[in-house]
């Protein structure tokens, strides 16, 4: 206890001390100091104490090499995951009356409330480990790029951000390099078994005898045996609760061994981080765009790690709920960053006369961007309002503030809330609700229709079953809302499980990805098509933006010849569906094409057949070890997919700042969809008068609100489940499960309308549904006014 209790403290301690040892800027009336080039050595100590205490803290107190399984075996008992329950409450009760009371006001209170943050922060992740088992090794280290960014705001704000940045790439990698010489050696050298640590089937064994604590309590109704319960004499079918229980134990025991290279990687992402930012510094407004271009490529990498981490529950719950945790965790750092270091980022980007800063400020105030942040903390401004109201009434009783409902801060927001075009931003808010609900309900119905799938095609024979899965996967591709990974995923489970009896598992798996990658080509070519006959419509060149710079240089990089890195980043780390349709709109070369695309066969195809291929070694003594090959598979398509990302947003973003001119000319082919705009455009601005919030009436502000809180109301309770550990909204259904298998073993009962949990989420459904209609008939009866309107002062024939 006092070892745990001491790496905690720990890190709360190096937070203090970091904090502690702020020296004031300018004091005294002295001029601003000159700008160094050079770090002084306790900066330096302070940036590498900050990457290394966190990593140590890790090793000490969450792994194998310290107190990690004893710790997770107490962490496993119900009361300690109810203390974890009242630790986050009061976390959230304690950030709300520090706000109110505006203890971070002194320089003094700054430092004990964000002790007792982290400190809180730490214990509430610790005590949940039994249902987030991840969130203590993930928060731990996400307490280095927090201290990080403190630092870079206090103590070496007068430090160059390349000699800054180049210091917290440097100490990462030291500091991951630490872990690496003492991980490593440890595995082999190590008495844990008479083979070490390693990753070995006697690791495992060990490893679950050492957690005995956590399978006697982790399943509230009776302690679980992990031979009967869990183990090879499991029944095949059991009890979805156990099955469950025994998974989430699995998870804690894993997480204690794999904590080091959880550490190593974070720091390789904070290494990765600064060394970008380090290439390059902005001075009076030059450079916001080289900052913008990076800061844009790793939110295309983390947005693509999200979506493979949802898409990646189709054959893992657990290895899906620990990507969305850390490329959220990691998304949500990278904002905070950028934000801090673009303060206010209007301003900043607007100082920067380069084409790409410009059209990033354009993007950053457009409505789209707001709809985005509305869905994102839509609550959270409600309760930021009413909190702020309490500190203007605690202000006002000490004499401290005028009068007026909000805070000098509070009453900027207001203000910048009231000119915003609500009209414009629920609209949007009402299309994102309705797309994520099309992508949620389009993956859980994908999923079922493979499982379906798998089990009829069970006694075909095995040439027969390769021709049929070749088929349905060229057709799952021609569906917009059906994802590859689930595509490659199936294949991998039918063929994998087919070959196993006649040609063998390995060559199984290999048939399979040449399937994928068949049905892949077939699949593009498939959808070239459809792009190519929809491409005729001037409608549809509109829709897309075929006269747009951004559209213009996607064309451009995806007209290149050849294997360029910019052309096959796009094709191979772009959504599937959108990505070739738009190449047939663009008429572009079938043969480039599909030569640009064939590195998805390494990227993505053979990890993701691999890892569907592997969900059916599941059972048995070496379960264990193929369930670590098969996340570490789906590890490796997420970094492929996520890098394809970055490269194509870096490429389209350079391609657009060097080309602009070029790119901006009218071209004779696009006449008649400038003609289109410029007529839209009208209708636009007729729609734009009749849209304005004040002179609307009751009914169409009534039904417009309604339907955009229907959504985000919607919204939220299906983004709960994949954040709580038990599903509100739709139950748990993988691939490899059957639908006429009772919900108690994880089947659907042979209902596939029992994949919607009763009632949280036929109420969340006809809440969204409900919202989409509502938003339709809105739009469909404003645009009929805009019409008429155009029509009555024209006096010609409405616009089409």
């Amino acid at each position: 206890y006092a070892s745990v209790a001491a790496a905690f403290m720990a890190t709360a301690a190096g937070f203090a001390i970091n904090m502690a040892q702020i020296v004031p800027a300018q004091e005294n009336g002295e001029p601003p100091q000159p700008v160094p080039r050079k770090l002084t050595l306790p900066q330096l100590l302070l940036i590498l104490f900050s990457c290394a205490i966190p990593s140590g803290s890790v090793l000490i107190a969450l792994s194998l090499l310290g107190y990690g399984l004893p710790l997770y075996n107490l962490l496993a008992e119900e009361q300690t995951d109810i203390l974890g329950s009242v630790a986050v409450v009061v976390l959230v009760v304690w950030v709300c009356v520090c706000f109110v009371f505006d203890c971070h006001a002194e320089e003094v209170g700054k430092l004990f409330v964000s002790v007792v943050f982290v400190s809180l922060a730490l214990v509430a992740a610790v005590l949940k480990a039994s249902s987030y088992p991840w969130a203590a090794p993930l928060w731990v280290m996400g307490v280095s790029p927090l201290m990080l960014l403190h630092l870079k705001n206090t103590e070496c704000r007068n430090v160059a951000r390349p000699v800054f940045y180049g210091a917290v790439w440097r100490c990462a990698l030291v500091t991951a390099g630490i872990v690496v010489v003492i991980w490593v050696p440890w595995t082999f050298l190590t008495d844990y078994t008479p083979t070490g640590a390693q990753w070995t089937s006697a690791t495992q064994a060990q490893l679950i005898r050492d957690s005995a604590h956590i399978y006697a309590n982790i399943y509230p109704e009776r302690p679980l045996d992990w031979e009967t319960d869990c183990g090879p004499a499991a029944p095949e079918l059991g009890d979805v609760d156990i099955l469950s229980a025994c998974k989430s134990a699995e998870t804690m025991w894993f997480v204690v061994w794999m904590a080091p290279f959880v550490a190593i990687l974070c720091n390789f992402v904070v290494a990765g981080f600064g060394f970008l930012y380090s290439r390059f510094e902005f001075k009076d407004g030059r450079g916001i765009s080289s900052l913008l271009m990076r800061f844009g490529i790793f939110l295309a990498v983390l947005l693509t790690g999200v979506l493979i981490a949802i898409f990646a529950g189709g054959s893992s719950v657990h290895v899906a709920s620990a990507f969305m945790a850390f490329f959220a965790g990691s998304m949500l750092v990278v904002v905070v960053h950028t934000r801090y270091e673009l303060s206010p980022p209007s301003a900043f980007m607007r100082s920067d006369d380069s084409v790409f800063a410009k059209w990033c400020h354009r993007a950053y105030e457009s409505d789209w961007a707001r709809a985005i942040g509305i869905g994102s903390v839509n609550v959270l401004i409600v309760a930021f309002l009413v909190l702020d109201m309490m500190r203007q009434s605690v202000r006002r009783s000490s004499g401290k503030a005028d009068d007026g409902w909000f805070t000098t801060s509070g009453r900027k927001i207001v203000e910048e809330l009231s000119k915003w075009d609500w009209c414009s931003i629920l609209t949007k808010v009402n299309i994102l609700g309705e797309l994520f609900l099309l992508l949620t309900l389009g993956g859980k119905f994908t999923f079922i229709l493979f499982s379906w799938l798998n089990v009829l095609f069970a006694p075909v024979d095995f040439v027969v079953v390769v021709g049929l899965v070749f088929v349905v996967g060229v057709s799952m591709f021609l569906l917009p809302p059906v994802p590859g990974s689930a595509v490659y995923v199936f294949l991998g489970i039918v063929i994998g499980k087919q070959a196993s009896g006649s040609i063998g598992f390995w060559p199984g798996v290999a048939l399979a990805s040449l399937v994928g990658f068949a049905a892949k080509m077939a699949g593009c070519c498939g959808q070239y098509a459809i792009g190519y006959i929809a491409g005729r419509n001037v409608h549809v060149q509109m829709t897309i933006g075929v006269d747009k710079v951004s559209t213009r240089a996607i064309e451009k990089i995806l007209s290149q010849r050849g294997m360029k890195l910019g052309k096959v980043a796009i094709l191979v780390g772009g959504p599937d569906w959108p990505t070739s349709v738009t190449c047939g709109i663009l008429r572009l070369n079938i043969p480039q094409m599909l030569l640009g695309t064939s590195p998805v066969f390494f990227a993505s195809i053979i990890p993701q057949t691999l890892a569907g291929a592997l969900l059916i070694k599941e059972e048995g003594d070496d379960a264990n070890f193929w369930n670590a090959v098969k996340a570490g598979c789906t590890v490796i398509a997420a970094l492929g997919q996520a890098a394809a990302s970055g490269i194509a947003a870096y490429s389209i973003a350079s391609t657009v700042e060097k080309c602009h001119e070029e790119l901006s000319q009218v071209r004779e082919e696009h006449q008649e969809v400038r003609k289109l705009t410029e007529k839209k455009a009208e209708l636009l601005r007729k729609a734009q008068e009749l849209r304005s919030w004040e002179h609307w009436g009751r009914y169409h502000k009534a039904a417009l609100l309604a339907a955009a809180s229907m959504q985000l109301l919607g919204g939220c309770a299906i983004a709960a489940d994949f954040v709580l550990f038990e599903p509100m909204c739709f139950r748990k259904f993988q691939i490899t499960g059957r639908i006429d298998a009772p919900l108690v073993e994880g089947g659907l009962d042979g209902n596939v309308a029992n994949i919607v949990i009763f009632p949280v989420g036929v109420v969340t459904l006809v809440l969204m549904i409900s919202a989409s209609a509502i938003h339709i008939a809105h739009a469909a009866d404003m645009s009929r006014l805009a019409k008429a309107e155009l029509c009555r002062l024209a006096k010609a024939d409405p616009v089409p």
